[in-house]
């Protein structure tokens, strides 16, 4: 299958928010949850983010928090319900943890059947729709962080004054610089290839052949912050100003952030949705 570019999408204001407890905790850690997204100037919001249900204790306790964004594709309705049926079947799937499975292998689960169920619904009606969505998952159980990823929606992890992009984007762009090594093309050529920006993976492929995650947990630190969100947020804002953002913590929220994006003024802003993960000692 040829890769399926990253469509442009959604105007307007807020899209929802996850309600409930503001904090939950992860082992000697409160992780503060933030939420915020934006249409942009967009005629449709074609993304869809979520968090696991933090009213259930019980559910913390021994499975964690689970944090999703997609970033749908196919145009109109179809990028929205795509990614909207990628997060409901991903948060099902978190619920129907098996006793003896680990979290890495509950999440990659989780994403092979949310990729059937978005491959399912693009024959639903007996026609073949190009319909896709990216995603970015993160489960914080206790102070253990476990990530998985296809497409090029992004996590983000800042420590101290280093910001990581923990996921690597699927994008063509990937094969081009290959070939650049191998001696095939100029970097020139390959950073101006019109279709470097393609995804070469995402939720709705018929197998999935690239998957970002980790096997062994990201311990989790006071200070430390997770940020999920989809390429709106890091087309707008470059690393540097996204990591200088986090840092200043006592005016930092996800809603804080789109707005830093959203003041660019950029012309053709894509939908944002960020999901913000705050993690600071106990007592404080």
């Amino acid at each position: 299958m040829c890769p399926l570019a990253w469509r442009r999408k959604p105007k307007g204001e807020t899209h929802g928010a996850v309600n409930g407890p503001k904090t939950f905790t992860g082992g000697d850690l409160h992780v503060t949850p933030s939420n915020h997204q934006h249409i942009g100037s967009r005629e449709n919001q074609e993304d869809s983010f979520a968090l696991s249900d933090l009213t259930d204790r019980k559910l913390v306790a021994e499975s964690g928090v689970l944090a999703l964004v997609a970033d749908g594709m196919g145009g109109l309705a179809l990028g929205e319900e795509a990614s909207r049926v990628a997060v409901q079947v991903f948060l099902r799937e978190h619920l129907l943890r098996e006793s003896d499975e680990s979290a890495p292998q509950r999440l990659h689960r989780a994403l092979v059947t949310a990729n059937a169920a978005v491959f399912d619904r693009a024959y639903q009606d007996g026609e073949e729709l190009e319909l896709g969505t990216t995603m970015v998952a993160t489960l914080v159980h206790k102070r253990e962080l476990y990530w998985i990823s296809v497409g090029d929606s992004r996590i983000y992890h800042l420590r101290n004054n280093t910001l990581t992009q923990l996921t690597r984007d699927h994008i063509y762009k990937n094969q081009l610089m290959d070939d650049v090594r191998k001696g095939f093309l100029t970097k020139a050529q390959a950073e101006s290839h019109p279709e470097g920006a393609y995804l070469t993976s995402y939720l709705g492929l018929l197998a999935l052949t690239e998957i970002n995650k980790n096997s062994e947990p990201l311990l989790l630190e006071p200070g430390d912050w997770i940020l999920l969100c989809s390429d709106g947020l890091y087309n707008s804002l470059t690393d540097e100003e996204i990591k200088l953002f986090l840092k200043n913590t006592e005016q930092t929220s996800a809603e804080n952030l789109v707005k830093r994006a959203l003041a660019k003024n950029l012309k053709h802003q894509d939908n944002i949705t960020v999901v913000l993960l705050s993690c600071n000692s106990v007592g404080k």
